[in-house]
């Protein structure tokens, strides 16, 4: 899988700070759409954190659309660090 998402020819994209897997739209823009399984064997993929990232950004008074936004919420790191 970390394969398909380094290949720039597969369209497989990785957003860390919501642990989400999804398959780019190929429109210009940056959207893509969430999978859950894997494409080739069929395992389930860890479940996406999205929900958990803006509950745990509004527990700490934080507005993700108009505040500055710690830069450990900006990868892995705030989940790695919790039990999630």
């Amino acid at each position: 899988m970390q394969d398909a998402i380094d290949d720039p020819d597969v369209p497989l994209v990785y957003t860390p700070k919501f642990r989400e897997i999804g398959i780019r739209v190929l429109d210009g823009g940056d959207s893509s759409i969430l999978i859950r399984y894997c494409p080739w064997c069929g395992t389930r993929l860890p479940d996406s954190l999205r929900e958990k990232w803006f509950d745990e950004l509004e527990r700490l008074q934080i507005d993700p659309y108009g505040d500055a936004i710690p830069a450990r919420f900006l990868s892995e790191e705030w989940y790695n660090s919790e039990s999630y």
